[in-house]
């Protein structure tokens, strides 16, 4: 880790440098700025936050607004300013991934994030942490243990976007985390008293707060807004002796930090006031959250990476990097978290795996290598979130891409299970068209065929991961049945939305032996075959030259029809489904007749 000591005396701002802990040759060294050229950023900054908020509030108003490019220059503007060119030389050419910032409380509200090194943004290059300097910087655990969790959500009872929030995060990490790992509690709304607070934060590691934030002058009178205005304080939280590993505040501000000079307090108001508490990190925002439905998204990826064993500096960095890479192109939620502490910090002990997806879904890998229904229903979702489209249609976009996955794998299964010669019907026309419900159970009849006969199959990795994610997939067949029946309430909706999508993408994700399994017409003479594999599919020879001439041994012997080939197994067995061609474009696409297509209810068109 890079850390980076930084006082600030009148206009000057001194710069030492540590690497893992250590002095290197940088020290001491100076750059001047004046307060009204920081101010000057913090202002233009927060211009920007305006204009995107706006953008986003009002998607269908035409503003011709690159935002990202506005806050590119910004940043490089004032990096080249701030940090001296032995600094920026080294920024460059570290290969460390983490860098904490050390800073004199007259720099706190600078968003180091989005300084811009020429090439990108440092969040987009480093897990950045930061300590108000005399903020406590603590030791990580290293225990086995059971994570205590503790959701506070809309104490103040009027933000209704904050109580989802909460419910939502409840929802997600119950279904998800074992409970042998995780021990979660959940309070909102008027229930959530000083009394009944304190008493529970003080044996959690995690405290995540969805709701208002108090500022006064004195940093220790700061805190978090209950009901009929009382404010549960800094000192208050200190006086119970609390030990937490983190803090994750989604908060809107009872009081506005802006002024004509550059506040000296206003971070160590609040985080650095949590922080001399007793937590150890701590998350919170740059400026107020908007009341949308990305801000829960990116709450639930950062706990989804955080319980992959990743640190909270990694968890923040890897959800900045979803954010950037699938919302819309102004939407500034990225940017707008800021980690208070060592970001290297960790909750888990390194060798200890306790969540799946520990990685992030790589758009590109669907689009372009997965099954072509599953490549096209992912692409329209993509489309229908950059284009702003209504909850509703964004259920039935989440909808149609667990159909597509559905009748996919399925098939799949049915095709491995019949090459095997097991004898069971597989429905692949209309007048055997069976419910999704009852797809899935012949599905998980197939699979449990080959776990009791001990046969190998062609899914090697897709099966355990289908035995896995039985009682999810069951789940969403429930709320798609429910939504069919119009029984979905529109308060609801974004609250499917975030937690079906979080589901799919997982899925997706521990789906990638798709990758390397192809759907594909074999040709009936020496031309290419045509492959049905991402979003634009066409005809091509297999994509191994080293296995080809095996592989062409048996796709000869299937002529005509449709296959399934695992390349890197050099396996390929018959698919029986149908293809048909396209009236308006001439393309080929496939068609699974056995399964009842979805229809959302007519009340929700």
């Amino acid at each position: 880790m890079l850390s980076l000591i930084i006082d600030r005396v009148g206009n000057v701002n001194i710069f030492n440098v540590l690497e893992d802990h250590l002095p290197v040759e940088e020290s001491h060294i100076q750059s001047t700025l004046d307060d009204d050229l920081i101010l000057e950023y913090l202002g233009e900054v927060e211009r920007l936050v305006h204009v995107s908020q706006s953008v986003l509030s009002k998607p269908n108003q035409i503003l011709n607004a690159d935002i990202l490019q506005d806050l590119k220059i910004l940043g490089e503007t004032f990096y080249q300013q701030f940090f001296p060119q032995s600094i920026i030389e080294k920024l460059k050419n570290t290969t460390k991934h983490s860098i904490h910032f050390n800073i004199d409380p007259t720099l706190a509200l600078v968003p180091w994030e989005l300084l811009h090194d020429g090439t990108s943004f440092l969040s987009d290059k480093f897990r950045i942490g930061k300590t108000i300097r005399g903020g406590l910087h603590r030791p990580t655990h290293h225990e086995n243990r059971k994570i205590k969790m503790l959701i506070i959500a809309d104490p103040t009872e009027d933000l209704p976007h904050a109580q989802k929030e909460g419910e939502v995060l409840f929802s997600v990490l119950s279904q998800k985390v074992p409970t042998h790992l995780l021990e979660l509690e959940f309070i909102g709304g008027k229930q959530v008293t000083k009394l009944k607070l304190l008493s529970l934060i003080k044996d959690k590691h995690i405290i995540h707060y969805s709701g208002h934030l108090h500022f006064s002058d004195d940093s220790l009178e700061n805190g978090w807004l209950l009901s009929d205005g009382k404010v549960l304080k800094a000192r208050e939280i200190k006086s119970t002796g609390i030990d937490t590993d983190l803090v994750f505040s989604n908060s809107c501000m009872s009081a506005k930090s802006a002024g004509k000079k550059l506040n000296t307090n206003v971070m160590n108001q609040y985080a650095g006031a949590f922080l001399t508490a007793g937590i150890k990190t701590f998350v919170g925002t740059n400026w107020e959250i908007l009341d949308n439905e990305r801000t829960i998204d990116f709450t639930v990826r950062f706990y989804t990476f955080l319980f992959s064993d990743k640190s909270v500096g990694e968890s923040l960095f890897l959800s900045k990097e979803f954010a950037r890479r699938n919302y819309h192109t102004n939407d500034l939620t990225w940017a707008n978290y800021a980690l208070y502490g060592n970001p290297d910090f960790s909750l888990f002990v390194k060798e200890r795996r306790n969540f799946h997806s520990a990685q992030i879904l790589n758009p590109t890998s669907v689009l372009e290598f997965y099954p072509t229904p599953i490549a096209v229903a992912y692409s329209k979702l993509v489309n229908s979130g950059k284009s702003k489209t209504t909850g509703k249609n964004n259920i039935l976009s989440l909808a149609k891409l667990f159909e597509a996955i559905s009748q996919v794998v399925g098939m799949m299964v049915f095709s491995d299970h019949a090459a095997h010669a097991m004898n069971k019907s597989i429905p692949n026309n209309p007048d055997d068209a069976v419910s999704l419900r009852k797809w899935w159970e012949l599905v998980y009849g197939c699979i449990w065929d080959f776990q009791k006969l001990k046969i190998s199959s062609i899914l090697e990795q897709a099966l355990p991961v289908l035995h896995e994610q039985k009682e999810t997939i069951f789940k969403i067949v429930g709320w798609m049945e429910s939504w069919e029946r119009d029984e979905i309430q529109e308060d609801e909706i974004e609250s499917y939305q975030i937690i079906l999508q979080f589901f799919l993408e997982n899925m997706l994700l521990e789906f990638s032996e798709l990758e390397k399994i192809s759907i594909l017409l074999v040709s009936e003479n020496h031309n290419p075959h045509f492959y049905f594999k991402g979003i634009k599919p066409a005809y091509l020879y297999p994509s191994s030259p080293a296995s080809k001439d095996k592989l062409q041994e048996q796709l000869s012997k299937h002529k005509g029809n449709l296959v399934l080939v695992h390349e890197t197994r050099k396996t390929v067995i018959p698919f029986p489904t149908y293809f048909k061609e396209k009236k308006e474009t001439g393309d080929l696409e496939l068609v699974f007749n056995g399964l009842t297509p979805f229809v959302l209810g007519a009340k929700q068109n």
